[in-house]
């Protein structure tokens, strides 16, 4: 009856206690859930990071190459080190496939690593250069165990240049054929970086050659051919997946 009276009178009930706020709390709700779902969806890219946190990142694995490796950390900075660094720079947190293995960021960095890791190992025990007198293989296996390891760390090096665009946040693409991801993110100052991936991307693991400059330094390629023709041959055929001609590949 008092229901009536305040109708015709004009006023209105009493709202139950809380009962506003709940109505704010779901329209707050309903414009959240609004722009969680808002479409197009917007690429968030992948965060510029120096190479010593791209590299910190990847700490247990190095670990792990040092030990296998069995040098001292003068020696293993100089060797392998350097090129694991040289490596990184050139790949910094590139994916190794869109939405399959390695898909995270840094993802071809590990892949690089891992394999480089297992084909160190390998190398253990293993006799290179049978048929040289035992002084040469002396001389050769350090260098065998070198290259091996580079042509694991390169061995899926052709997917920057054949399954993945980068650009920045202008538009600008990454020239892969002229320098490191690392050095042209920071000439471009750009904070984040966005891929595109090539649709039915060839397997050209032949590629990956032309991408070595900026890793491994002419230096270490004098070193690896001293006293021999054989190790570096080897280690290219290996890289880009191309057999030596009438000879069977060493390396894997």
């Amino acid at each position: 009856m008092r229901a009536i009276k305040n109708f015709f009178s004009g006023q209105r009930p009493a709202s139950a206690p809380g009962a506003e706020p709940a109505r704010a709390d779901h329209t707050s709700s309903a414009a959240d859930a609004t722009g969680m779902f808002a479409y197009p969806p917007v690429d968030p890219g992948i965060s510029v990071r120096s190479i010593d946190e791209v590299l910190a990142a990847q700490d247990d694995l190095i670990r792990r190459i040092k030990l296998s490796y069995g040098a001292n950390r003068n020696t293993f900075d100089t060797d392998l080190f350097a090129l694991i660094r040289r490596y990184a720079e050139y790949v910094h947190l590139l994916p190794a496939t869109p939405d399959n293995h390695f898909s995270l960021p840094g993802g071809l960095l590990r892949m690089g690593l891992e394999i480089a890791f297992y084909a160190l190992q390998a190398t253990d025990g293993q006799i290179f250069s049978g048929r040289s007198t035992i002084s040469h293989r002396r001389q050769l296996e350090p260098r065998w165990r070198h290259a091996t390891f580079i042509a694991g760390l390169c061995s899926e090096l052709h997917r920057t240049l054949s399954h993945v665009i980068v650009i920045d946040a202008k538009g600008n693409e990454w020239p892969a054929y002229l320098c490191p991801l690392n050095r042209w993110l920071h000439e471009q100052r750009a904070s984040r970086f966005y891929l595109r991936w090539i649709p039915h991307a060839q397997e050209t693991r032949s590629l990956g050659v032309f991408a070595l400059p900026q890793i491994i330094a002419s230096e270490t390629l004098h070193y690896l051919a001293q006293g021999n023709s054989v190790v570096v041959p080897h280690m290219m055929a290996s890289i880009s997946g191309m057999p030596l001609y009438r000879e069977q590949n060493i390396l894997p």
